[in-house]
């Protein structure tokens, strides 16, 4: 299969292949010459943005809950733009897979950040034709990995911990209480990491240069977790 190596890094398999190889047609290959029945990414890539600003618009909103609407803005503007989306496009080598003209080629067009960024948006417009918001929220937050995380958690300079303890006693979900389960690098700059427990069951994990920051990390997460199951209806 043409895309299977795009679609594992994707995590992804598309019922609809057409759709992913119109994500990946630049406008320089149809300038160059014409293709019949051939359109570039450049509608895909319409769509991908307002499903990508809407997916990191959702989280940023549930973890950061303190934040105003300006914040939230500035937040998801660094996590959508060019030089973001880019990284997360080279991380599964996207730029290999377009179908671009031969000037846009020698110009070294697979890995402009323009394109790899545009790309990246059109992908995620076809997994969400393909596949519906859910499986375009799966992907897209795959790909992010913990950076929506880390760009929330330096924003909010809340006490996590107390927000924890006082959600847990409104909704009477038990006893929290924070365990240190790992110690590594240097004895002069060790590493820490910590599991947060409701009762006997983990409900996230963080790590810090100390215990303080790792049990911050932890709270933090922790939250969002019961945060996004309250939302749910879980």
């Amino acid at each position: 299969m043409p895309f299977e190596e795009l679609e594992k890094q994707l995590n992804y398999s598309f019922k609809n292949p057409g759709l992913l190889k119109e994500a990946l047609v630049h406008s320089s290959l149809l300038n160059e010459r014409s293709i019949p029945n051939v359109a570039s990414n450049e509608r895909l890539e319409y769509l991908g943005d307002a499903v990508v600003g809407l997916i990191i618009a959702r989280e940023l909103f549930l973890m950061i809950p303190n934040a105003t609407e300006g914040e939230l803005t500035q937040l998801r503007s660094s996590l959508v733009c060019r030089s973001t989306l880019a990284t997360l496009a080279r991380k599964i080598g996207l730029g290999k897979h377009f179908f671009i003209g031969k000037g846009e080629e020698a110009t070294g067009g697979r890995d402009k950040p323009a394109n790899l960024a545009r790309g990246l948006e059109a992908v995620l417009g076809a997994i969400y034709l393909d596949g519906g918001l859910e499986k375009a929220k799966q992907v897209t937050l795959e790909l992010y990995d913990d950076l929506i995380e880390k760009t929330a958690l330096n924003q909010e300079s809340g006490d996590y911990k107390s927000s924890l303890q006082e959600l847990v006693q409104l909704k009477k979900l038990g006893e929290v209480t924070y365990h240190i389960t790992d110690t590594s690098g240097p004895a002069h700059e060790p590493d820490f990491t910590v599991e947060v427990r409701l009762d006997d069951d983990t409900i996230a994990t963080g790590k810090g240069k100390n215990k303080k920051a790792a049990e911050t990390e932890a709270a933090f997460k922790a939250l969002n977790f019961l945060r996004s199951k309250m939302v749910n209806g879980n």
